[in-house]
């Protein structure tokens, strides 16, 4: 009989790496909410990929696209904080720094295993925008509201 444990277990016997985009994820910042989205679909590529011949080439090409697009979003985001006048911006420049030189790192790694990395990204994700990304949304929000309609973050 399985229990609630093997039921997220796949065939390697590991938790599921399952990972989806969750309400609670939302900052009700549109262009930061699709970034991140757009992070999430790319992590969920990782899913299928344990125990398939081209495993380490499929782990390889997402954290290549990850690094190219982690550099973009973080830019982005921190400009957007800048404007707002976030005060806990050079704390948060430094947590980008941190994650995007760990996946930076890992791309010259030659053995990973796309559980270690999905278990990686998920958690530092989820952590990062439940938290870190949270806290500057008065911020912004703030921002945004006194700038009215006048259209994007531009």
């Amino acid at each position: 009989m399985m229990g609630a444990d093997d039921e997220r277990k796949g065939a390697s016997g590991r938790e599921s790496m399952q990972i989806s985009w969750k309400v609670e994820y939302s900052l009700g910042i549109a262009e930061m909410d699709a970034e991140h989205v757009r992070m999430i679909e790319m992590m969920a590529r990782l899913e299928s990929v344990d125990g398939r011949p081209d495993a380490l080439r499929t782990v390889g090409k997402v954290i290549n696209d990850l690094v190219d697009y982690v550099g973009t979003h973080f830019m982005h985001e921190e400009d957007l904080m800048e404007k707002a006048g976030y005060p806990h911006l050079e704390r948060h420049r430094e947590q980008h720094r941190v994650f995007a030189q760990k996946v930076y790192d890992m791309r010259s790694r030659a053995s990973l295993d796309a559980h270690t990395v999905h278990q990686f990204l998920q958690q530092w994700l989820g952590e990062h925008i439940l938290k870190a990304d949270r806290d500057y949304v008065p911020y912004v929000q703030r921002w945004l509201d006194n700038r009215g309609a006048e259209g994007g973050l531009e």
